[in-house]
């Protein structure tokens, strides 16, 4: 499992693209990605990224976090 936080107000596909990269080369199959808020563009990238390599990242909003409404997004 792999872990991020961005601290900046929305991660963009950027920043998916790079945790994209270092779940491969660590040769990881899920990986948790924390962010205030994701662009349309880093939740398409993130959909993507599962059907193209079949791993998967879980987006958490620090939001979510914070109201404990992450239970079915851990499981």
């Amino acid at each position: 499992m792999l872990f991020r936080s961005k601290q900046k107000d929305k991660a963009g596909r950027p920043d998916i693209d790079m945790f994209e990269a270092a779940m491969i080369r660590e040769n990881r199959t899920k990986g948790f990605f924390v962010s205030f808020e994701f662009s349309s563009d880093a939740m398409r990238e993130v959909d993507s990224f599962f059907r193209r390599e079949h791993r998967v990242i879980i987006p958490l909003t620090v939001r979510e976090i914070l109201e404990e409404t992450i239970a079915n997004k851990l499981a």
